[in-house]
């Protein structure tokens, strides 16, 4: 018999989750992995509503520590979340389309008038704030700061239909926009479809991404969920995450009642 595990991981984690996930499998015979994609605030949400959640990776430890520590699912008396650990970073880079036709070198580039340009624009989504600042941080060291704003109000956003990081590579590798700014493991799992360009630590918002991951304590295979935890710190693990654009943290930062098994 196959016990399914079901991962919620936040959108910037797809590509390196699905390494993860044939290597986790390919190890543990029985174990199968169901990968859940979305924009992390929303997937804690979910785990609020008493969806079935055994793993729990969102792009930032503060969804863990303010959206599910000392709350209850729905159906549980167990809290949300008593514990995590960070694994891995990111950074934000900008695409554009394979061979990049405009000759997109900066971001003040981006406020040319034939450029068409995509970003993330739902307010729940950590990436949009990030793309945001990402932005200014960009123009200022450029030296036109003056632009930053510009280059925001210019990207399409519909209130009804937030962009999320998977709408931005989409928009970029269909043709609809010339370039976006994306998690830099979102643009390496598009990299046959897409150019990266890549920025300083500066700027690139690198020194504030860390990505988390907890078992919550409504999880229904906490035993299996905390071995697949315990292998995304192992040096396998490691290995396609710097593969996949998730450069890790060696050690990982462990915070709260962390089982003894990830000690």
């Amino acid at each position: 018999m196959t016990t399914e595990l079901n991962v919620f991981h936040a959108d910037s984690l797809a590509g390196p989750m699905r390494a993860l996930k044939q290597a986790f499998e390919a190890k543990h015979a029985g174990i199968s992995l169901k990968l859940v994609s979305g924009v992390s605030r929303d997937l804690a949400r979910r785990i609020l509503a008493g969806e079935a959640c055994d793993v729990f990776a969102p792009s930032s430890p503060a969804v863990i520590e303010q959206d599910l520590m000392h709350k209850k699912p729905a159906g549980s008396d167990q809290d949300a979340a008593s514990w995590y650990v960070v694994f891995s970073a990111n950074e934000m880079v900008l695409v554009t389309a394979r061979g990049n036709p405009l000759g997109l070198r900066r971001v003040s580039d981006l406020a040319g008038e034939q450029v068409k340009f995509a970003r993330v624009t739902g307010e729940n989504d950590l990436a949009c704030g990030r793309t945001i600042e990402f932005l200014k941080r960009a123009a200022a060291q450029e030296g036109r700061p003056e632009l930053a704003q510009q280059i925001i109000d210019n990207a399409p956003a519909d209130p009804d239909r937030p962009a999320t990081i998977p709408d931005v590579v989409n928009a970029v590798t269909t043709g609809r926009a010339n370039a976006g700014v994306v998690y830099y493991s979102a643009a390496v799992a598009a990299r046959k479809e897409v150019d990266i360009l890549r920025f300083p630590d500066s700027v690139n918002m690198s020194e504030a991404i860390r990505n988390a991951a907890t078992v919550p304590g409504s999880a229904r295979n906490a035993q299996l969920a905390t071995q697949f935890v315990r292998f995304l710190l192992s040096s396998d693990a490691q290995a396609i995450l710097r593969e996949t654009g998730q450069p890790p943290l060696v050690p990982a930062i462990r915070k709260g009642a962390v089982p003894a098994a990830l000690a």
